[in-house]
């Protein structure tokens, strides 16, 4: 029993203490993502050792190294806590709650999963959601054709279909005063830029699926690093801050968990607010292993939204949860306010630098990168 809490205590520590690391590396940047699993393991570490220290001779040397990884244990699971506790009601909300007599619609965010097995009952499970937004990620030919139907539902479309999971459609029941596709640093990962006409108000909305840190690469046998979704990520808020007076929605499968370090860089130099923070964890992936679930699907809003329904809904056959928005959007913008911290800038200049090198590496730097870092 000391041999596998020795172990157990070992590992839950180090795993805790890998994501402090400054670095792309994708076996540590994986570890943002598992916080409550590991948080519940050291739970369960804390339990044994004090039960095994209650068992042990008051004077015997494994009482004393019991006591030491004990508290070793406890930092490292109020750290873990510190990071999701705030996806929760005990919370105070970071989007206010929604109040009648303003204008509403819903925004449905689906990864609909390029290897799904079960697509032909997709149609009627986004169908019934009656959703007036609605962006889809891993969008190909066959899921075009598939969705054929359920497209003709929505008034405006932007459609990048792409292979291996590297598609997206907006779809919308406003009109778009603009819309384009881009490529923020990869020019095999799009992302969609446009601006909608709600109500008769202008909102951005931009929708993102950037690179998965430990994907293995197609060019190799190498699994991807996070720095050129860091940098995806980081580029999209700079772009937002220079446009702070304007409203902002921005959704996708970020590949990042809510808490990580980029995420909430990306919050504050955008000054973008996150509806889940006072409401739910909302895992999202691994939809099939409810024990694994972390929440990589995203909603963030500028000032002046409030929310009313936010919840999961299953996809069949996909590895994601979609998420659903009902937005109340106010008659009038409040923009954006970033809230920088002393090294963010320094931080950001960084993280972009990296991921413009990885991109250079892996030849596939879009012009639009070159253009906007050169």
């Amino acid at each position: 029993m000391i041999a596998l809490i020795r172990l157990l205590s070992l590992f839950l520590v180090t795993v805790t203490l890998l994501p402090i690391l400054s670095t792309g590396k994708w076996y540590v940047r994986w570890w943002d993502f598992p916080r409550l699993q590991v948080a519940t393991l050291l739970a369960v570490a804390m339990v044994m050792l004090a039960g095994s220290w209650l068992r042990s001779e008051p004077a015997s040397q494994n009482r004393h190294e019991l006591l030491v990884w004990l508290v070793l244990l406890v930092p490292s699971f109020v750290w873990q806590v510190s990071h999701i506790i705030q996806f929760s009601p005990l919370w105070a909300k970071e989007v206010p709650v929604a109040t009648d007599g303003q204008s509403e619609f819903v925004l449905m965010v689906s990864n609909l999963d390029k290897d799904n097995p079960d697509r032909e009952s997709v149609p009627q499970e986004i169908s019934e959601e009656r959703p007036d937004v609605l962006l889809l990620l891993e969008y190909d030919q066959r899921w075009k054709d598939q969705l054929s139907e359920i497209r003709k539902q929505f008034k405006f479309h932007h459609d990048v279909v792409r292979d291996e999971g590297l598609g997206i459609a907006l779809w919308s029941n406003f009109s778009f005063a603009s819309v384009e596709t881009r490529h923020t640093i990869s020019d095999r990962r799009p992302s969609i830029w446009a601006t909608l006409e709600f109500f008769g108000q202008r909102v951005n909305f931009v929708g993102v699926h950037p690179t998965p840190p430990g994907l293995i690469d197609s060019t190799g046998d190498d699994r991807r690093d996070s720095r050129v979704r860091d940098a995806e990520l980081i580029i999209t808020a700079q772009q937002i801050a220079e446009r702070s007076d304007e409203s902002w929605i921005v959704a996708g499968d970020f590949n990042d968990v809510a808490w990580s370090h980029t995420t909430r860089l990306f919050k504050r130099i955008g000054g973008l607010k996150d509806p889940r923070i006072g409401r739910s964890y909302m895992g999202t992936y691994m939809a099939q292993y409810p024990p694994l679930r972390c929440p990589i699907d995203h909603v963030f809003l500028s000032e002046g939204f409030s929310v009313g329904r936010l919840s999961r809904k299953k996809i069949g056959g996909s590895d994601h949860f979609a998420v659903l928005a009902t937005i109340i959007n106010k008659s009038t913008s409040e923009g954006t306010t970033p809230t920088p911290h002393l090294n963010d800038a320094d931080d950001a200049d960084q993280i972009i630098e990296e991921g413009k090198l990885d991109a250079e590496e892996r030849d596939v730097v879009s012009e639009e990168a070159e253009q906007i870092l050169n």
